[in-house]
């Protein structure tokens, strides 16, 4: 026991002051504020660090704020296209896919190439594009526009929306500056950046917005119902800017930017009438960015009138035959029906293997032909289908469905 030490109810030590002195008790005290002190320092670093390192992983994505007196979708007046086209044209990246396909006949398993573009959307790598473009693949490759690849992972896919968010490892990346796409003003001018044909990357091309309020139907790959005629394929439509810039396949997720160099749309070629001229359609920036935070930070987007944004079907899954395949097969082109829901609206009207010929009296040749035909009808609406089977013309009367799992 140390000097001068004193417990109660214990006997004192002969000579020593039965009680504690004073300067003991002051130096006891002392101690224990001390220990406060460094305690509350260490709890304020403690949330310092800690909020230092949330805002070091928040994903950065430049907005422009605009308001309806800005007369458009961006806020000051228009750069000239040379000067917009130095400012964009680093944000926007191509993107190569390969993706394995189940074998076709007697060819076997083959690799399938894909191509398309993205934007860069933060610094830290992070890339929104089309759901197609990226859906399905086994392997993806971002190039930039100084001509660095790197190999990318999807952060997430919303299919019905037709959006996707990659991420590369890179850090100081150019990220493209996001303007209002509830602004966007029919005539503006606009430039569309991509990669036609997915071997002309950074091409530029301009126009005007034609149109800020346009439905379209297209079709995507209906992933889990592959066959040896490749993947079944659903319908899904979007609520899409229509733009007179000059666009292809290959810039499919590209970006569509305004005068001020501001992205305002995420392009989707996959648009009806293949031989249209002049029809461009792009995602509008402010649904996209929607759906890539939510992407980012949740890794799922559910829309927010999902339940009542359901369309008539028919209760199939559909695959086109192009004239390809069809040589190959020695089948005719067409849309063919793959798969009939049990239970559904064409249950026991409708087989796998029939080709479709008409629907509602109009020739269907293309799954688009039919999502445009089919986008006009209401659940509970009863239409004709006629289809080829075994050489015989077959029509059904058939009472369309109410969408519940965005098949065709």
């Amino acid at each position: 026991m140390s000097e001068g030490y004193y417990e109660e109810n214990m006997a004192p030590v002969p000579g020593q002051d039965p009680k504690p002195k004073k300067s003991s008790r002051l130096w006891i005290l002392g101690v224990l504020l001390a220990a406060a002190v460094i305690a509350l320092l260490c709890g304020y670093l403690g949330a310092q660090i800690a909020n230092a390192s949330q805002q070091e992983e928040k994903v950065v994505i430049q907005k422009v704020e605009t308001s309806s007196q800005d007369g458009g979708s961006g806020s000051g007046s228009e750069l000239s296209a040379v000067d917009v086209v130095k400012a964009i044209s680093p944000t926007v990246v191509s993107i190569t896919t390969e993706q394995m396909e189940l074998g076709q006949f007697w060819f076997g398993p083959q690799i399938l190439s894909g191509a398309g573009s993205g934007v860069i959307i933060s610094e830290d790598g992070y890339i929104l594009t089309c759901a197609h473009v990226v859906s399905g693949a086994d392997n993806i490759m971002v190039t930039t526009s100084d001509g660095t690849q790197y190999e990318a992972a999807v952060t997430g896919i919303y299919e019905d929306g037709d959006i996707a968010v990659l991420k590369i490892d890179a850090n100081g990346l150019p990220a493209a500056v996001l303007g209002d796409s509830d602004q966007v003003q029919t005539g503006e001018t606009v430039y569309a950046v991509g990669n036609p044909g997915g071997t002309l990357s950074g091409t530029v091309t301009d126009g005007i917005i034609s149109a800020t309020n346009r439905t379209i139907t297209v079709a995507v790959e209906n992933q889990g119902t592959q066959s040896y005629w490749g993947n079944g394929q659903r319908t899904i439509s979007l609520e899409v800017l229509q733009t007179s810039a000059a666009v292809s396949p290959g810039n499919s997720g590209g970006g569509l930017f305004n005068g001020q160099g501001q992205l305002i749309g995420i392009v989707n070629a996959k648009s009806s009438g293949e031989s249209q001229e002049g029809l461009g359609f792009a995602i509008p920036i402010n649904t996209a960015q929607e759906i890539a935070e939510a992407l980012i930070n949740d890794g799922s987007y559910t829309a927010p009138n999902a339940a009542s944004s359901n369309k008539a079907v028919l209760d199939i899954t559909v695959m086109e035959v192009n004239s390809a395949m069809a040589q190959m097969s020695g089948r005719t082109a067409g849309v063919y029906v793959q798969s009939v829901t049990e239970g559904g609206a064409s249950d026991g009207k409708l087989e796998a293997g029939d080709r479709i010929i008409s629907f509602n009296g109009s020739v269907v040749a293309t799954i688009d032909e039919l999502s445009t035909l089919m986008a006009d009808c209401e659940p509970g609406q009863t239409a004709s289908v006629s289809v080829e089977r075994d050489g015989q013309m077959v029509t059904a009367e058939i009472v369309l469905a109410e969408n519940q799992n965005q098949t065709a």
